[in-house]
């Protein structure tokens, strides 16, 4: 299907804005996994794990295979959502 020049700008533009959006979730929930889990062997183990898993999905996502785009934005989307439930509870202290 064609599509016109602006178009085509504005789905790359909103794909990098995932990406960045991407990797600054990825950091603030791996610091989160460092640093507020109390089991040191756990912790370590899960956020190694963790990174293999966000490195190979951005990898594949560079490479603008389909699976990792939706995959990047789900995690977006859910790690956004996540976030908001974290501090939602942080602050009403439940």
């Amino acid at each position: 299907m064609y599509e016109f020049k602006h178009e085509s700008e504005r789905k790359e533009k909103k794909f990098k804005i995932y990406l960045f959006l991407f990797a600054i979730t990825v950091l603030i929930y791996t610091f989160i996994d460092f640093f507020d889990l109390g089991i040191k062997k756990v912790s370590e183990f899960r956020v190694v794990i963790s990174l293999l898993i966000y490195g190979v999905i951005l990898y594949f996502g560079l490479h603008r295979k389909l699976w990792a785009e939706v995959m990047i934005k789900f995690f977006v989307w859910l790690n956004i959502i996540l976030l908001f439930i974290i501090i939602t509870v942080k602050v009403l202290g439940l």
